[in-house]
């Protein structure tokens, strides 16, 4: 299974560069336009050990089913922001799935907004896309306080 792992990895590494520039830029259009103040905006790729162990948890042999290989993360100042900004995405992107733990958030105090849309660029071949929003002090709470992961598998970076 590791060998079949090693390729689409690859593959998606590759061309996932082009999908996180073009999202950026989509992402910058609607904040510039609607003249939203962000405080932090990030894109990451699930590294390889991850994108492994996740394989194993949700019971795939495809890298492609996972949601979350490329991920995007937005950090607004006021809730008004979020939701403008979340507004604006979603009538730019085919949404699958949305959490809204804002309104909602876990028992730990953890609260963000989570969403998935379908990948449109066909020169990747990863099916979903996911951004997480946040207002600031959401943000904070679950990267240092109480909202924090502590799992084992986590790694805090001060």
């Amino acid at each position: 299974m590791l060998v079949n792992s090693i390729i689409p990895i690859t593959c998606y590494v590759t061309n996932a560069n082009f999908v996180i520039h073009s999202e950026q830029k989509t992402f910058s259009e609607i904040l510039d336009t609607q003249r939203l103040p962000c405080h932090l905006q990030t894109a990451r790729v699930k590294s390889f050990e991850s994108s492994l162990q996740k394989i194993k948890s949700v019971n795939t042999e495809n890298v492609y089913d996972l949601h979350d290989l490329i991920g995007f993360r937005f950090v607004f100042y006021t809730k008004e922001d979020l939701l403008k900004f979340y507004y604006h995405v979603k009538l730019e992107k085919t949404i699958l799935y949305t959490k809204n733990y804002i309104t909602e958030p876990k028992e730990n105090g953890y609260a963000a907004m989570h969403l998935r849309y379908i990948n449109e660029y066909k020169e990747c071949p990863i099916k979903q896309l996911e951004c997480q929003l946040y207002i600031i002090s959401d943000y904070y709470n679950a990267l240092y306080g109480n909202a924090r992961r502590m799992d084992k598998n986590y790694t805090l970076y001060f």
